[in-house]
């Protein structure tokens, strides 16, 4: 979900963060549910229910629900993009850039942009109140950044540079003042980080993990960045940090208080969406340095939207539009076969079984390794594909009457529940003009972190909606007790593979590369084939894709790599 931010902050006590690394499972929080029971009052007006769609017809397709595809009709395509997130929208945006027509885009979800959709819920006021089921905010972007710059163009988001070499931007889409706050025992102050209880060793440890942190701030000797977005562009110097994990390397560099631990696996779970043991040394270091000017050591300012990165999707399907031959949601791809000339593949509607045989001049499969293992009958990277791992995630919208009781800091974009293993959330409302008294929409968050993926998942999958009504309450309620009586839906998400894991060892290896590799005109594209889960990455991979075919079909419309 990608909603982390650099962190360079200060305080924690030692008993909060023992509390919080406890509590860094799926279990932890389900077991914090049985600490002050929903009212019954409450229990009967709360509504809501899981909103996710396409679980059951991924979990038919893995299981070879959809073998018999006798009587399918046939279409033909000049581009078939399997996969409509945002690596699979922004391939078909760079090919219609470049005057490619007659592309068709098939997504098994209910509608277009992966882990960036977004929706509504019913304002009290009248109208509908925006709101993102995952990632929710962009960093501003520089200039170097140059298919991600070229979208945003194109997209009429972007307004020009600025002096420093960024993308520039209308100030409203600047996250707001106050951002951000973390809470404890009820308690909120500014930033993210708490102040209280500080020992002179815990600032001091800081204070030379920030100067570590500037120092790998800077260029090589050819120019490049060691840390850099798009991660290919990053320097070769630093990548042997890749051989440890994050955990090793703390631990090499003497980060091993219980504060310091906290505030690196906070880094970790909101943004990479693993525990410091399952992230690579070099992913950890990237998340506090490539967004960062690397002379001012400035990080970059946040862009957000009420509906999060979905806006960011809405731009690229207005975009791909009059180049599209046909939009299929709910439509499951069956199989994939390169040709000498073009490719094939089969899909199917996952509510009719109605199936679709498609010849392409090439096609894109913009989906995560472990379904895009599943299209090819022959795969030379089948292994590599195996060894990717991906972390589930819960996200819930809450629609609250009118905000409930918060002590201390002000109400901020982004509120924190330090010794939680959820992340806290985020006030969809808060870019908006808006008074305090009007009701507004919490998105709240919970990665799991747990070494073992497939347990996780099924665990997510198999709590009923009123066990994660529950749970989420009790994790709010520490910070706000009268939550019960503010919240009139909660609307719950469940990712079983939101974000691959950057996992010690897979960032640098070639892993990724040889799963990157077209198979004559099948072409490949996705988040996880960069190793982070980024919109900025995604629509690099999508861009890199579609550049290949441009070059099979020799269209020479220079590059945005």
């Amino acid at each position: 979900m990608t909603r982390g931010r650099q962190l360079f902050q200060r305080g924690l006590s030692r008993r909060a963060a023992l509390k919080a690394a406890a509590a860094g499972s799926l279990g932890g929080l389900l077991a914090s549910a049985g600490c002050g029971d929903v009212k019954a009052s409450a229990r009967r007006r709360i509504g809501g229910g899981f909103v996710d769609d396409g679980v059951g017809a991924g979990h038919r397709f893995r299981d070879g629900g959809f073998a018999g595809t006798g009587g399918a009709r046939e279409e033909r395509a000049r581009v078939l993009v399997i996969g409509g997130g945002v690596a699979g929208l922004s391939a078909a945006w760079r090919l219609a850039r470049s005057g490619v027509e007659d592309i068709a885009i098939v997504e098994l979800g209910g509608d277009l942009g992966g882990t960036s959709r977004g929706g509504s819920m019913p304002s009290a006021k009248g109208g509908a109140l925006r709101c993102p089921y995952g990632a929710h905010y962009l960093p501003q972007p520089r200039t170097s950044q140059r298919a991600l710059a070229a979208f945003l163009k194109d997209a009429g988001l972007s307004t020009g540079e600025t002096p420093d070499g960024r993308v520039a931007f209308p100030d409203r889409l600047f996250v707001r003042d106050p951002a951000e706050r973390i809470g404890a025992l009820g308690y909120f102050e500014e930033g993210l980080w708490l102040r209280s209880g500080v020992h002179p060793e815990d600032d001091a440890s800081l204070d030379r993990f920030e100067a570590l942190m500037e120092g790998f701030m800077r260029v090589d000797g050819e120019g490049r960045r060691l840390f850099d977005l798009p991660l290919r562009q990053s320097s070769l110097e630093a990548r042997s940090l890749d051989a440890m994990s994050a955990a090793e390397w703390a631990s090499q560099n003497g980060f091993d208080s219980d504060r310091m631990r906290w505030y690196l696996e906070y880094a970790t779970r909101d943004d990479l969406g693993a525990a410091l043991q399952d992230t690579s040394a070099w992913a950890l270091v990237h998340y506090f340095t490539a967004r960062a000017d690397y002379r001012t050591k400035e990080s970059a300012e946040y862009l957000t939207w009420p509906d999060g990165n979905a806006r960011l999707v809405r731009g690229l399907e207005e975009l791909v539009g009059p180049a599209l031959k046909g939009r299929r949601t709910g439509e499951v791809a069956v199989s994939v076969s390169p040709g000498a000339e073009g490719a094939a593949a089969v899909t199917m509607n996952a509510a009719t079984g109605e199936a679709t045989f498609w010849t392409a001049d090439a096609i894109v499969v913009a989906t995560p390794q472990f379904v895009t293992q599943r299209l090819l009958r022959e795969d030379p990277a089948r292994a590599e594909r195996a060894a990717f791992r991906y972390s589930p995630w819960l996200v819930a919208n809450l629609h609250l009457s009118e905000r409930p009781e918060s002590r201390g800091f002000p109400y901020a974009w982004d509120s924190v529940l330090h010794g939680s293993p959820s992340l806290g959330y985020v006030d969809a409302g808060h870019q908006l003009d808006r008074a305090d008294e009007l009701d507004t929409v919490w998105t709240w968050y919970l990665p799991v972190i747990d070494s073992d993926e497939r347990a996780a998942r099924e665990a997510l999958l198999a709590r009923p909606f009123e066990s994660w009504r529950d749970a989420i309450l009790a994790d709010l309620r520490v910070a706000h007790p009268d939550i019960d009586e503010v919240v009139t839906r909660i609307d719950v998400w469940r990712w079983g593979h939101a974000m691959v894991k950057p996992t010690p060892g897979t960032m640098w290896s070639g892993l990724r590369e040889r799963a990157a590799e077209p198979l004559g005109r099948v072409h490949f594209a996705h988040s996880d084939l960069s190793g982070i889960a980024l919109f900025e990455e995604a629509n690099w991979q999508g861009t890199r894709a579609a550049e290949a075919i441009l070059a099979q079909f020799g269209v020479d419309d220079g590059s945005l790599l």
